[in-house]
Parts: C-alpha cells; sequence; structure tokens
C-alpha cells in the first residue's frame, strides 16, 4: 500500500485539469463594455453591476470540420454545390451571418435577463437581511441556481461564438461576415 500511494499521487498531477477562467464584465456611465480577468480591477462603483462570466476551455475544432451547424443552418445551403468559385468554409454569406447572428443575439437575451436576475437577488437578499424569514432564504437559494445556471449558458455561447470566430478565421470568412 505504502509503494502504491505514491504512484498514485504521482498519476493524478500528471493528469491535466480542465481549463477554465472567469471574466467580469460591466458597462460603465458612457455605455462602454469593459471586461477584466481580475475582480480587483473592476471600478469600486461598479463592483455591484459587474458580471462574473465563467470560460471554459473551447474544444478543439478538428482542422477540416466545419462549425456546428444550427438551426440556421437550413437557411442557407453550403454553396460549394452551386458551383460558387471561393466559397469560404463551404458555406455562403448568409449562412455565416445567421450562425453569429443567432449566437449573439442569445446572449444579448441572456445577459439581459441575467442582469434583472442579480438585481432580483439584491432585493431579496436585502429583504432577508430585514425580515430574517426562512422563505425568502429559500427564493435566495433559487435566484442563486437561476444565475448560476445563466452564467453557465452566457460562458457556453461565448465559447461558441469563439469556436465559431476560429473555424470562420481558418477557412477566411471576412470580417464583416461575422458580424
Amino acid at each position: 500500500m505504502k509503494t502504491c500511494l505514491p504512484f498514485f499521487l504521482t498519476i493524478s498531477l500528471l493528469i491535466p485539469a480542465p481549463a477554465s477562467s472567469a471574466f467580469y464584465q460591466w458597462t460603465d456611465a458612457k455605455g462602454v463594455v469593459h471586461m477584466t480577468d481580475d475582480a480587483h480591477k473592476v471600478p469600486k462603483q461598479y463592483k455591484g453591476k459587474a458580471t462574473r462570466i465563467e470560460v471554459k476551455e473551447p474544444a478543439r475544432l478538428p482542422e477540416a470540420a466545419p462549425p456546428e451547424p444550427g438551426p440556421a443552418a437550413d437557411l442557407a445551403a453550403p454553396a460549394a454545390g452551386r458551383g460558387e468559385a471561393s466559397v469560404p468554409g463551404g458555406h455562403d454569406e448568409t449562412w455565416w451571418r445567421a450562425q453569429f447572428g443567432e449566437l449573439r443575439s442569445e446572449l444579448k437575451t441572456l445577459q439581459a435577463a441575467r442582469s434583472q436576475k442579480e438585481q432580483k437577488l439584491v432585493e431579496l437578499r436585502r429583504r432577508r437581511a430585514i425580515f430574517q424569514r426562512s422563505r425568502d432564504r429559500a427564493a435566495i437559494n433559487e435566484a442563486e441556481a437561476q444565475a448560476s445556471a445563466d452564467d453557465a449558458r452566457i460562458g457556453d455561447l461565448l465559447n461558441r461564438i469563439a469556436a465559431l470566430d476560429l473555424a470562420a478565421s481558418k477557412a477566411g470568412v471576412p470580417a464583416e461576415w461575422r458580424q
């Protein structure tokens, strides 16, 4: 047993842990969106408004694989079969714009809902501090669980956008198609 323990400890240290990181995002008084990876760099006046975004390491895409087809894939079939000369990634402009637009609109909607849930959570915590009711604690737990689920979904969407952007870069998709 004494000889097995160091062996297993050494093996466990050699296995890489999945990489993940957190970013903090806030919008200043001028409407400019800022992001940082250090919570201490968020200005004091925006600490309550900063949202934490969990980002996991994106899955590696195979060299020849196109990005994941989404519901918008049916909007525009790959243009390679239509005889067009050079179509980046096997898809036309409409397909690329639809993919990026769909992901970004879902992200924007989710971030807006997340900020409303954060305001509700602040109100619930204030109510709990004043009245000390157990049902308020249950509501806080539920709101925190919803906020955590939203954070995970936002992180997933950011990863999908990054993966799609990487695939678009490798395919030579023009920047204006990624808007």
